[in-house]
């Protein structure tokens, strides 16, 4: 568990009970900032905790936070329970090491505020405007939390199970060939990790067997209106010299306005004999341009 500085000072004023705990996912990545701080109309913090997809738990705020406003509930108000934001977009699966910690987490508090396992909830469930946290199943959620309150344990997370994330961004723009096909050069590399990835490169590498859970943004230009093209997450030889499949293929169809703005993610293994490249093709005859915004995030688990 990591402490934000200054979380004991931290807040909307004091928090004036806690009956209740509240789970949110916060709908975006590299969000505990956003939670610390809050956003245009909404001042921070946000919430108490800020779960890491890491499974590293962030303490941000001792006071009242403002994370659950209306809610259905009178023991899952601001003024009366904590809140825990967990890292995801609201679509991507969610890592076994967060949801141990989540589940940690939760019976953890459970026991310090002595609360039963049944005022643990899905925001969803204390606000119908919300579907988070997403594909949650909040009764087998709390059916977890309460065999942990049951029998603590000592978490028994080894460095290893802590994934490989590398974030990427592209920092001008790519040409794509009439006919042709371009692999994303990323020039912007975040690793939390020993580097996987060489800045200024296009290939991703593992260093041994690693599943895969990778996002990305990709936006192309100039292609017709109506026109398709495809964008891949593909596995070349270790060299880079031969494609050797595409773990994950989609087309796309170009707006009125020849543009192209697609999120593509997957799941998927990786080795340390193969390359991963994000790939643009463009079967049309006109030139399209990815666009520099575009930008990846890529988590790898031990298999």
């Amino acid at each position: 568990m990591t402490e934000v500085g200054g979380w004991k000072s931290r807040g909307h004023g004091q928090q004036p009970s806690v009956e209740g705990v509240v789970c949110h996912h916060t709908a975006g990545w590299n969000d505990r900032r956003v939670v610390v701080n809050g956003r245009p109309g909404l001042d921070g913090p946000l919430s108490h905790f800020w779960l890491q997809h890491t499974g590293r738990i962030w303490v941000v705020a001792a006071g009242r936070c403002w994370h659950n406003a209306p809610s259905t509930s009178p023991h899952h108000m601001n003024s009366t329970s904590i809140g825990i934001e967990a890292e995801n977009d609201g679509r991507s699966p969610w890592p076994q090491i967060q949801l141990d910690a989540y589940y940690a987490l939760c019976a953890e508090l459970c026991c310090e505020f002595d609360l039963p396992e049944d005022r643990v909830k899905g925001h969803k469930e204390v606000n119908r405007q919300k579907p988070d946290p997403h594909s949650i199943n909040m009764n087998s959620f709390r059916s977890r939390v309460a065999a942990l309150i049951k029998n603590p344990g000592t978490p028994t997370k080894q460095e290893d199970d802590v994934p490989e994330v590398i974030s990427l961004g592209a920092g001008e723009d790519q040409n794509v060939p009439a006919g042709g096909e371009v692999a994303v050069r990323w020039h912007t590399e975040y690793a939390d990790d020993p580097p996987a990835h060489n800045v200024d490169g296009v290939a991703v590498l593992a260093k041994s067997a690693r599943w895969c859970i990778v996002d990305g943004l990709i936006k192309v230009r100039g292609l017709k209106p109506g026109s398709e093209i495809d964008v891949a997450w593909s596995r070349y030889d270790r060299d880079g010299k031969q494609h050797e499949d595409d773990a994950w293929r989609l087309s796309f169809r170009a707006d009125i306005n020849g543009r192209v703005e697609q999120s593509i993610g997957g799941q998927f293994a990786l080795n340390s004999k193969n390359q991963l490249r994000l790939r643009v093709i463009n079967p049309t005859d006109a030139a399209a341009v990815v666009e520099r915004v575009s930008m990846a995030k890529i988590s790898m688990f031990n298999r």
